[in-house]
Protein backbone atom coordinates (compact mmCIF):
# COMPACT_ATOMS: atom_id res chain seq x y z
CA UNK A 1 0.00 0.00 0.00
CA UNK A 2 2.78 2.49 0.88
CA UNK A 3 4.76 1.77 -2.70
CA UNK A 4 1.08 2.44 -4.46
CA UNK A 5 0.85 5.50 -2.34
CA UNK A 6 4.61 7.04 -2.97
CA UNK A 7 3.95 6.32 -6.46
CA UNK A 8 1.00 7.99 -6.91
CA UNK A 9 2.85 11.04 -4.95
CA UNK A 10 5.40 10.95 -7.51
CA UNK A 11 3.57 10.82 -10.99
CA UNK A 12 0.23 12.22 -10.46
CA UNK A 13 1.61 16.22 -9.88
CA UNK A 14 3.63 15.64 -13.32
CA UNK A 15 0.95 14.39 -15.31
CA UNK A 16 -1.15 17.04 -13.97
CA UNK A 17 0.70 19.35 -15.13
CA UNK A 18 2.12 18.16 -18.49
CA UNK A 19 -0.35 20.02 -20.45
CA UNK A 20 -1.91 23.01 -18.80
CA UNK A 21 -4.43 23.40 -21.26
CA UNK A 22 -5.64 19.92 -20.66
CA UNK A 23 -4.90 18.66 -24.19
CA UNK A 24 -2.75 16.03 -25.19
CA UNK A 25 -0.36 17.23 -28.30
CA UNK A 26 -0.77 15.15 -31.57
CA UNK A 27 1.63 12.59 -32.29
CA UNK A 28 4.65 14.14 -34.74
CA UNK A 29 7.82 11.97 -35.10
CA UNK A 30 10.66 13.03 -33.72
CA UNK A 31 12.52 13.20 -36.83
CA UNK A 32 10.40 15.67 -37.63
CA UNK A 33 10.66 17.49 -34.40
CA UNK A 34 14.54 17.21 -34.61
CA UNK A 35 14.30 18.78 -38.09
CA UNK A 36 11.96 21.43 -37.20
CA UNK A 37 13.62 22.50 -34.73
CA UNK A 38 17.31 22.77 -36.56
CA UNK A 39 15.69 24.33 -39.64
CA UNK A 40 14.04 26.93 -37.45
CA UNK A 41 17.47 27.29 -35.57
CA UNK A 42 19.30 27.65 -38.83
CA UNK A 43 16.92 29.85 -40.56
CA UNK A 44 17.04 32.25 -37.74
CA UNK A 45 20.78 32.07 -37.32
CA UNK A 46 21.41 33.20 -40.91
CA UNK A 47 18.67 35.74 -41.36
CA UNK A 48 20.72 37.46 -38.04
CA UNK A 49 16.92 37.57 -36.25
CA UNK A 50 17.43 40.15 -33.67
CA UNK A 51 16.27 37.82 -31.03
CA UNK A 52 19.38 35.47 -31.60
CA UNK A 53 21.89 38.08 -30.44
CA UNK A 54 20.45 37.63 -26.71
CA UNK A 55 20.63 34.08 -26.89
CA UNK A 56 22.59 31.21 -26.60
CA UNK A 57 22.26 28.73 -29.57
CA UNK A 58 20.51 26.48 -27.21
CA UNK A 59 18.39 29.19 -26.12
CA UNK A 60 17.56 29.63 -29.69
CA UNK A 61 16.55 25.88 -30.63
CA UNK A 62 14.19 26.27 -27.09
CA UNK A 63 12.52 28.99 -28.63
CA UNK A 64 12.05 26.57 -31.65
CA UNK A 65 10.71 23.79 -29.81
CA UNK A 66 8.34 25.94 -28.40
CA UNK A 67 7.06 26.92 -31.52
CA UNK A 68 6.56 23.29 -32.47
CA UNK A 69 4.69 22.40 -29.44
CA UNK A 70 2.64 24.98 -29.80
CA UNK A 71 1.60 23.21 -33.54
CA UNK A 72 1.76 19.98 -32.08
CA UNK A 73 -1.62 21.29 -29.76
CA UNK A 74 -3.58 22.83 -32.65
CA UNK A 75 -2.71 20.19 -36.17
CA UNK A 76 -2.15 16.61 -36.67
CA UNK A 77 0.84 15.56 -38.08
CA UNK A 78 -1.08 14.73 -41.66
CA UNK A 79 -1.98 18.14 -41.59
CA UNK A 80 1.30 19.96 -40.70
CA UNK A 81 2.83 18.25 -43.53
CA UNK A 82 -0.18 18.83 -46.28
CA UNK A 83 0.74 21.40 -48.24
CA UNK A 84 -2.44 23.03 -48.35
CA UNK A 85 -2.58 23.92 -44.48
CA UNK A 86 0.67 25.68 -44.71
CA UNK A 87 -0.31 28.96 -44.36
CA UNK A 88 -2.27 27.52 -40.96
CA UNK A 89 1.40 26.43 -39.63
CA UNK A 90 3.18 29.95 -40.60
CA UNK A 91 0.20 32.22 -38.47
CA UNK A 92 0.71 29.46 -35.74
CA UNK A 93 4.05 30.40 -36.04
CA UNK A 94 4.13 33.71 -35.98
CA UNK A 95 1.45 33.74 -33.26
CA UNK A 96 3.76 31.72 -30.53
CA UNK A 97 6.90 32.73 -31.52
CA UNK A 98 6.92 36.51 -29.53
CA UNK A 99 5.38 34.55 -26.87
CA UNK A 100 7.91 31.99 -26.83
CA UNK A 101 10.64 34.37 -26.75
CA UNK A 102 9.46 36.88 -23.96
CA UNK A 103 9.29 33.04 -22.36
CA UNK A 104 13.02 31.77 -22.96
CA UNK A 105 14.32 35.04 -22.06
CA UNK A 106 12.46 35.02 -18.36
CA UNK A 107 14.40 32.31 -17.75
CA UNK A 108 17.40 34.22 -17.96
Amino acid sequence: MKKILLILLLFVPTLLFAHPDDKVPYYYPSSFIYGYINGCYEATEFNQVPFTQDMWPDDVKNVCGCVVDAMRHSMTYEEIIDNSSHMTAVLIAQATLPICIREEMAKK
